[in-house]
């Protein structure tokens, strides 16, 4: 059945923060999206709400997060005032989405805070990225145990210039970052993608094609774009690197462990053919499946060459095999090259959100392509269930469903006049509490209520290392008890426990909040039950709560990775630029008035960390001794003047106190100092050359053009230097020389502080401003003597190179071509004589500047 919907009636709206027609009986805001359904299967479809947002919209379109009825009516939504990301329900029950404060300019996303929403739908939590970073919208994962997952990007500077021809020589190459946040949302592990990686290796594979090239001569780069980031099974993570590859990365090492698809891809593959597997990984959702496998939703390509697929791999890690056991492709291509999702449901089918389809103008085609939000396939690939938004220029980033909330999951159990030495049976919700000791309120009637929930608990503590936690949870509820010391069973086959020698169960006192404490544990593997023996007291009816946790991954304190010594500017809340990591034995100038930034990244794990600088490398004369950080920058607001300082820092977490990890730098003065154009350069009219200089300063730089010693004229107002960040290309001016200007040897260039004009540095010799040589048509003669001369035409230059080789069809390109005569140009005009004639059958000539 297919059924198209217009404005309908808000059934069952919720109130909470921001809704828009709270009110069940309201009609829908007017810039509601419109859906049409179609259920082709109904008793086939899995149950559970939808949970789409409106990411992307029309000019007249609202955005939303939407909790949606299979005939298309909203159970429940919230309007928000931006594109956001991921809305879902967590682990824990409760609801996440993320909105936009800030779209990237050079990549999709944008830099988001992480609200997260009780079951009331009221505002409890709002999670933001550490360390100075801005937390990305594409992917959130809070874990059972309370830590969150979230991912971000930074731009850190780069040379380009000498890897590919016409690029920046100070680009902004883009990056992401990974952390954990614990449940008092400290960094206590951290990611970057160029601490790990070298650019120029990274893409060694990639500097020839030229759409690589002409990515790489942005000014930023979008040179990584994380969609994916989840807890494997092992403790490790799964990375998903749109549109290359998905990796795996090790948390107590930071290294990455392997590399699934994409043009650095380590797997070999069964049941697709290699060419093909490797371009089945480069999407924007990646998960672990109950069964071992991973599943991942790969978007079609830009140019739609292929189709939007999910793809489902079975993986030997230790031999890299990777196995092709199912997928699914539309019977129809959708081209869906940006969003997506895919979720395996309980009952084997799979649910996919589409994402978005529009075009990229001269690449993607001509008109938007409009594809569902999202479908439901059965393992067969039949379609049973599918939802579309009436309008194409509507998209949702991803798409879920879930049961929801929470109490539709939940099984209470219970038993009444619970005695010493007897066992109370709860065999629905496979627990059995064995009363070792009981103190009743009197009257002898009793009873307990034991509550099961396949969720992860609300916001739990613990002391020291946290462990890892099933999502699952069961509390105990009493009537007519005081206290009761009891011993715990839980049934492995009920509960499912996959590893139960492993477990040890966890209690709260407190129902939903507050420290767990590890309990005695043992497995009975032949009656196949876990126990743990408790003493618990009565608060206004509750007895606490249990969870099932197991060990994390061992925790080693590494020295931290150091990054480059900059001065400090201030706080920065989007497109974040950091430094990169500091080369072994780098020595770092920095600006003397004003404050020194001392930044680094974990590696693995880090609890806190401690940071001495000094004016020995011996750390005798400290000048600064913080033993306590939890944030991994420090910034240094009294520097000296022009002295060298050594600064060391140590990391500490649950595995102990690590090395030092030392770095130095020294502070001086504000300066500028050209580095090019700065005497004896040919710039040809016409063609795009770089200005660059080096300097301190925090202000930026106006950038003007001399000619014999006078002002011409101004090329360039508030460029960027390397003292700022927050914009692209620092240090440099991409300069495009115009043809207006007249050739000649005696050009200069100045860059001067804009605040302050005695602050400047100039050409310390003319550069020359040209016309491209050659060699005077008519003019070549033999002289008497048996010598070749012949008429250069250099307009503008002050010199000219004439070169000479006698066979050209040579491919020896070091020898072919040699220097003749670098010749003095007057005028525009120059002669070159060549003396070395004698016995040549055949001698060729060019010209270049200088």
């Amino acid at each position: 059945m297919k059924t198209s919907l217009g404005s309908l009636l808000c059934a069952g709206v919720v109130a909470g923060i921001g809704l828009a027609g709270s009110d069940a009986r309201a009609q829908l805001p007017p810039d509601f999206p419109q859906f049409t359904v179609a259920t082709y299967v109904t008793n086939q479809v899995a149950p559970g709400y939808i949970f789409i947002e409106i990411t992307d919209n029309s000019t007249n379109g609202g955005y939303y997060e939407l909790m949606m009825n299979n005939d298309g009516t909203p159970n429940w939504y919230l309007a928000v005032t931006n594109h956001s990301y991921d809305f879902k329900p967590l682990p824990n029950g409760y609801l996440h989405y993320a909105p936009f404060y800030h779209t990237h300019s050079w990549t999709g996303g944008g830099d988001v805070t992480h609200p997260i929403l009780d079951n009331n739908y009221d505002l409890v939590e709002t999670v933001v990225a550490g360390n100075g970073y801005a937390a990305d919208g594409h992917d959130f994962q809070m874990l059972p145990n309370g830590h969150v997952l979230l991912m971000g990007y930074y731009k850190s500077e780069m040379d380009l210039s000498g890897i590919i021809s016409g690029a920046y020589p100070s680009a902004l190459v883009a990056a992401g970052v990974i952390q954990e946040l614990d449940a008092q949302r400290n960094v206590v592990w951290q990611w970057r993608t160029w601490d790990h990686f070298n650019f120029a290796t990274y893409y060694a594979l990639e500097f020839g094609l030229p759409q690589f090239q002409a990515l790489a001569r942005n000014a930023v780069m979008d040179s990584w774009h994380l969609t994916t980031v989840v807890l494997d099974t092992d403790g490790n993570l799964l990375m998903a690197n749109y549109p290359v590859d998905v990796q795996k990365i090790n948390r107590q090492t930071g290294a990455v462990m392997w590399r699934l698809g994409g043009f650095g891809n380590q797997f070999s593959f069964v049941g697709e053919s290699p060419a093909v597997a490797v371009t089945h990984f480069g999407g924007h959702d990646v998960s672990r499946l109950a069964n071992g496998d991973i599943m991942i939703f790969n978007n079609a390509d830009q140019q739609a060459t292929r189709s939007s697929a999910i793809y489902e791999y079975s993986l030997d890690e230790v031999h890299k095999v990777a196995t092709k056991v199912w997928s699914y492709t539309p019977p129809t291509n959708y081209y869906s090259w940006h969003y997506g999702s895919a979720q395996r449901m309980a009952n084997g089918n799979t649910f996919i959100g589409w994402g978005g389809a529009d075009i990229i103008p001269g690449i993607g085609g001509t008109t938007n392509q409009a594809v569902p939000a999202c479908t439901e396939v059965t393992a067969s690939g039949q379609k049973v269930y599918e939802l579309w938004f009436n309008n194409p220029l509507t998209y949702s980033y991803r798409a879920y469903r879930v049961i929801y909330p929470p109490a539709t999951l939940t099984t209470n159990s219970l038993q009444s006049f619970l005695v010493a030495g007897n066992d109370a049976d709860y065999s629905d919700v496979g627990v059995v509490i064995e009363v070792n000791s009981i103190n009743t309120t009197g009257g002898g009637y009793n009873q307990v209520v034991v509550t099961r929930a396949p969720y992860a608990p609300v916001y739990p503590q613990f002391n020291g290392k946290a462990p890892l936690v099933l999502p699952l949870r069961v509390s105990l509820s009493e009537y007519g008890i005081d206290s009761m010391g009891a011993t715990m069973d839980f049934s492995q086959s009920s509960f499912g426990f996959s590893n139960p020698t492993n477990l040890t169960v966890y209690y709260r006192s407190t129902t939903g909040q507050g420290l767990f404490v590890p309990l005695p544990t043992s497995y009975n593997p032949v009656t196949q039950t876990l126990s743990a023996t408790v003493s618990v007291t009565a608060q206004s009816g509750d007895f606490g709560e249990f969870i099932f946790g197991y060990p994390d991954i061992a925790e080693v304190p590494y020295p931290p990775i150091l990054n480059a010594v900059q001065n400090y500017l201030g706080p920065q809340t989007q497109e974040i630029v950091a430094p990169l990591q500091a080369p072994t034995g780098a020595v770092y100038s920095v600006n003397q008035q004003l404050p020194v930034w001392m930044s680094w990244s974990p590696v693995g794990f880090a609890g806190w960390y401690a940071i001495q600088v000094a004016t020995d490398p011996s750390f005798t004369n400290l000048v600064v001794n913080v033993p306590y950080l939890t944030e991994a920058f420090y910034v240094w607001n009294s520097p000296g003047a022009n002295t060298t300082y050594y600064y060391r820092v140590q990391t500490s977490n649950n595995g102990g106190q690590g090395a030092w990890a030392v770095g130095e730098f020294q502070t001086g003065p504000p300066f500028l100092q050209l580095a090019s154009p700065n005497g004896g350069e040919a710039w040809r009219r016409g063609l795009t050359y770089f200005v660059k200089w080096n300097g301190n300063l925090p202000e930026n730089v106006y950038v003007d053009l001399y000619k014999g010693g006078s002002f011409l004229m101004n090329l360039a107002t508030n460029v960027p230097n390397p003292g700022t960040y927050n914009v692209p290309c620092t240090n440099s001016y991409k300069w495009p020389i115009p043809f207006g200007l007249t050739p000649g040897p005696d050009y200069s260039i100045k860059v001067t502080s804009v605040t302050n004009s005695g602050t400047f540095a100039m050409s310390a010799q003319t550069f020359s401003i040209v016309d491209p040589p050659s060699i005077i048509s008519g003019s070549m003669t033999s002289l008497p003597n048996g010598s070749i001369q012949f008429g250069v035409s250099a307009p503008g230059a002050a010199t000219a190179t004439v070169q000479v080789a006698t066979n050209v069809a040579s491919t020896n390109l070091a020898t072919k071509w040699q220097v003749l005569q670098v010749l003095p140009v007057t005028n525009g005009i120059t002669t070159c004589t060549d003396t070395m004639t004698a016995n040549a059958p055949e001698r060729f000539y060019r010209v270049r500047l200088p």
